[in-house]
């Protein structure tokens, strides 16, 4: 029996009895659907997630900050010690695989006037020429703080896209001047724009936007408005294959034996553990869920048989003929088999439709219940389609294989004394 003819044979399944076909098609739909929902989903969730920490400045750093508390014994002590410029040097001169050190000051809510007036409070980020390349951070217009203006503590600033919309909306805001407080008593620095970045969103672990913020040298931060001569925080970039926990390892031995030995006042933040521990809770998730479409589709498979056992019941006297005019028991066998193949992978493809559509449902509901990014995307990768397509050819031969082996095996004169 050739291919094509078996095919043929096994497609007649559904013109006989539709509903029925249907029926039994459900099954396989509705699981594939669920999984490949899921998988979409879960994968857009991943992406989000991967983006936003891209705007961060990616996974291949870590965040030291300044901890000015700590327990010891259920008593809450106060840190005296602070990071400075030079561990800044150090850091970068002396632990292996650190790229580059990125200090900074921030002052959440600094208030900002132009000369006409109008007012903004961005966040204030006292940074040195390395931060645009560290945050992945694009100028718009102008230039960024450099090198020089960091060594001479210059009175120049950088703006974020809404920081310049909210001071000069259309009017070009390069050479324009500001006056910058740290508080409202404060006497107000003047500070000269010199750059617009574009624009770069609201991270996932934070409601402000990193758009409202204004960048100016930290040397200027720290002499002009703040008065610290410490720095509150370091960002370390590394190389991509690096050891995180041996760089942070280094780090921590380097700042001991410049702070006499004590550690209580070093915080950390890394992101690629953060990302990691996603990972393995999104995983998790998908293990059960996994679970329980599997189950929903081993049920639909044990369906799947019933019909192709009824399906043998009813084409008994069909099974005689063939094997009277001369068909092998291989031919009844592919015949059957390929009707339920043929069921499971009519599912199996419905149910990739399904999962599509159904992912951007749900992607688009979830937008509109937590409005926490703008899009939600949906990724349903090639690898998992195929995986669907060869799991339902799987299901067909797995839960078809006993009625076409039971169909095969009839005797042709007891097949042929069954009334039609």
């Amino acid at each position: 029996m050739r291919l094509h003819d078996a095919i043929a044979s096994g497609m007649t399944h559904f013109q006989e009895d539709k509903l029925r076909a249907g029926l039994s098609i459900l099954g396989i739909l509705i699981g594939i659907t669920s999984v490949l929902c899921m998988m979409a989903i879960g994968e857009g969730a991943k992406k989000i997630i991967a983006a936003d920490i891209e705007k961060l400045g990616g996974v291949n750093q870590v965040r030291f900050s300044t901890r000015t508390t700590y327990w010891e014994k259920n008593i809450v002590r106060h840190t005296t010690e602070r990071y400075t410029m030079e561990d800044a040097s150090a850091i970068a001169a002396e632990c292996p695989d650190v790229l580059f050190v990125l200090p900074k000051n921030d002052i959440n809510r600094a208030f900002v006037t132009n000369r006409h007036g109008r007012q903004s409070l961005p966040i204030l980020e006292g940074v040195t020429g390395d931060y645009a390349r560290g945050m992945h951070w694009q100028v718009q217009d102008g230039r960024f703080l450099s090198e020089n203006d960091i060594q001479n503590a210059k009175q120049v600033c950088v703006l974020g896209a809404n920081t310049a919309n909210e001071l000069f909306g259309a009017t070009p805001s390069i050479g324009q001047e500001l006056k910058i407080r740290y508080h409202w008593r404060q006497v107000p620095v003047r500070m000269r724009v010199i750059g617009v970045m574009k624009v770069k969103g609201t991270p996932l672990s934070s409601w402000r936007s990193l758009d409202n913020t204004i960048c100016i040298p930290l040397t200027t931060h720290q002499q002009r408005l703040s008065g610290t001569r410490y720095i509150e925080d370091f960002v370390i970039f590394f190389d991509k294959d690096a050891d995180v926990s041996q760089i942070i390892d280094n780090i921590k031995a380097l700042l001991r034996k410049r702070h006499k030995g004590t550690d209580n006042f070093i915080g950390i933040w890394i992101p690629r553990r953060n990302l990691k521990r996603l990972e393995r809770i999104e995983k998790m998730i998908k293990i059960a869920l996994g679970g329980i479409a599997g189950f929903s589709l081993f049920v639909s498979g044990i369906g799947i048989m019933n019909i192709c056992l009824v399906s043998v019941g009813e084409k008994t006297h069909e099974i005689g003929l063939r094997k009277a005019v001369g068909a092998k028991r291989i031919d009844i066998f592919y015949q059957f088999l390929t009707e339920s193949i043929c069921l499971c992978l009519c599912g199996g493809v419905l149910g990739i439709a399904g999962g599509w559509l159904f992912a951007h449902g749900m992607a688009r509901v979830a937008v509109r219940l937590m409005p926490i990014v703008e899009v939600w995307p949906v990724v349903l990768s090639v690898r998992w389609i195929v995986i669907s397509v060869l799991f339902s050819i799987f299901m067909g031969i797995t839960f078809g294989v006993y009625p076409a082996v039971r169909a095969s095996r009839l005797s042709p004169i007891d097949a042929l004394r069954t009334n039609k």
